[in-house]
C-alpha cells in the first residue's frame, strides 16, 4: 500500500512543503529504505520511530519499506518528520485509514514512547501551510502558541502518536487551539528590566527602539 502524508521542512528562516510517500510491498528480507535528500539525522529517525510504533502499541510493520521524502532537491534535517512519517507507515501497514491527510498536515518529534517532541520553526511552517491552503496543522503542544499566531488556520495541538491516530480517524476529538494577544501579552509582556529603569540616556534609548522597531543593525561605542 502506499500512503502519502504532508509536513515541511524548514531552509533557512522559511519552510518549504515536503511530501511524505510511504510504501509498503511483501520482502523475503524486511528493510527499511528513506530517500529524499535526508541528512543522517533524518535517516537514523527510522530506528526512533519503529519503537514509538511499538511502544504506542501498534504493529511494527516487518516488510520492504520505501520511505520516500519530496522535492528529492531540498535538503532535510530535522526530526520534524516523524510524526508524518508513523502516520504514513500505519496507514501503508493498514492500521489507519483516513480522509485527512490532504487537508491536515503535521510535525513532531517522536520520543521511543511515542510522545512528540517541540520541533524548530513552528510558527514558519504555519504560515506555508496556510499558503497552501491547507484546513490545519498538527503540531507538538509546546509549539501549539507559537503556530497559533498565524490567523486562516487551524492548529491541533497533539502530545503522542496515540493522540495523532485519534485526530486523523476522527475517534479523538481534538480542538483548534485559540491564540489570545491580550493573554500573550498579559504573560510575556513584562521585563524584570525595562527601559524606564535608565536614567537619562534618551538619544541612545530611542536610537535602540527605532533600530529594534526597523530590524536594523546597532554599533554601540
Amino acid at each position: 500500500m502506499l500512503a502519502k502524508l504532508f509536513t515541511y521542512s524548514l531552509f533557512g528562516i522559511d519552510a518549504k512543503p515536503v511530501e511524505v510517500e510511504v510504501d509498503i510491498s511483501p520482502g523475503a528480507m524486511p528493510k527499511t529504505i528513506l530517500v529524499g535528500l535526508a541528512e543522517a539525522a533524518v535517516k537514523e529517525s527510522t530506528h526512533r520511530i519503529e519503537r514509538a510504533l511499538v511502544n504506542s502499541g501498534y504493529n511494527r510493520p516487518i516488510d520492504r519499506i520505501i520511505i520516500n521524502l519530496s522535492p528529492a532537491d531540498l535538503p532535510k534535517d530535522a526530526a520534524s518528520f516523524d510524526l508524518p512519517i508513523a502516520l504514513g507507515l500505519l496507514t501503508a501497514s493498514g492500521q489507519l485509514a483516513s480522509d485527512r491527510f490532504q487537508n491536515y498536515a503535521a510535525v513532531g518529534e517522536l520520543a521511543l514512547d511515542g510522545t512528540i517532541r517541540p520541533v524548530r520553526g513552528a510558527l514558519s511552517m504555519a504560515i506555508t501551510a496556510r499558503e497552501q491552503g491547507k484546513h490545519g496543522l498538527l503540531v507538538p503542544v509546546q509549539n501549539a502558541e507559537e503556530a497559533a499566531v498565524v490567523e486562516g488556520l487551524d492548529i491541533f495541538a497533539v502530545g503522542t502518536l496515540a493522540e495523532a491516530v485519534g485526530f486523523y480517524t476522527g475517534n479523538l476529538p481534538v480542538e483548534a487551539v485559540e491564540f489570545s494577544w491580550d493573554d500573550a501579552l498579559e504573560e510575556h509582556g513584562h521585563y524584570d528590566i525595562d527601559y524606564s529603569d535608565v536614567k537619562g540616556q534618551e538619544y541612545a534609548k530611542r536610537a535602540i527602539t527605532v533600530a529594534a522597531a526597523g530590524m536594523h543593525h546597532l554599533l554601540m561605542l
